[in-house]
């Protein structure tokens, strides 16, 4: 883009987007300087693809058009339908951006609105987190034979070790010799606190109890009124 078309677009172009963005509707998070930029944007690129072409056109139909593109929701970096994160997409009432604080119902034993996170959340760890807790534990389970597995297994129900010796044919003190084996093995493969982390709640899950109990404690004490 020339520097005369860099001084149309500051001095002219600019001024008119100014006055007539608070006028487009937003979308989501969106507000006027951020609109005012994407329409800047937009107009740029069109005047250098002007200037390429060898055309011209004056200011207020630049602004026109470009007032046009983001009113249809269109924006500098993208113009599709498909996202359904996008501005058109929202616009056209495909989708739409909810607040996890969004009130989506009543709960009448508790006296409190139902919030969507409270219906998103579960107490089950994210399947990231066990697949990968799985693929490091079935790395180190393939260094072992079946007498490992066959201990954790027992240790897991509750049960004596008396079976496992007798499946493997040797002896108690043998077992407890491979039991110590497996804990070290374990705490260095996994760090000495392994059965502290695996017995800890999720900082996600700690917030949404603490949540839940502040709800409880406020309809207990409207019902003690």
């Amino acid at each position: 883009m020339s520097p005369q078309a860099g001084l149309v677009l500051v001095q002219e172009i600019a001024p008119r987007l100014r006055s007539a963005i608070p006028g487009v509707r937003k979308v989501g998070a969106e507000d006027d300087e951020e609109l005012i930029q994407d329409g800047l944007t937009m107009a740029a690129e069109m005047l250098h693809n002007l200037e390429g072409r060898g055309k011209s056109v004056t200011p207020g139909n630049v602004a026109y058009y470009c007032l046009l593109h983001l009113k249809s929701g269109r924006r500098s970096y993208s113009g599709g339908r498909t996202d359904v994160m996008g501005p058109g997409t929202q616009l056209d009432h495909s989708s739409m951006v909810l607040s996890f604080e969004e009130e989506v119902g009543f709960d009448p034993e508790l006296g409190e609105p139902i919030r969507l996170g409270e219906l998103l959340t579960t107490e089950n760890d994210d399947p990231a987190i066990t697949a990968g807790r799985n693929l490091d534990w079935n790395e180190f389970m393939d260094t072992h034979d079946h007498r490992f597995e066959a201990i954790l297994d027992a240790t897991a129900c509750g049960q004596t070790m008396e079976p496992v010796a007798r499946r493997y044919g040797c002896s108690l003190s043998t077992i407890s010799s491979l039991k110590r084996r497996l804990s070290a093995e374990l705490q260095e493969s996994f760090g000495v606190d392994i059965l502290t982390e695996v017995a800890r709640r999720p900082g996600w899950q700690s917030s949404i109890q603490v949540e839940r109990e502040k709800v409880a404690c406020r309809a207990d004490r409207r019902c003690s009124l």
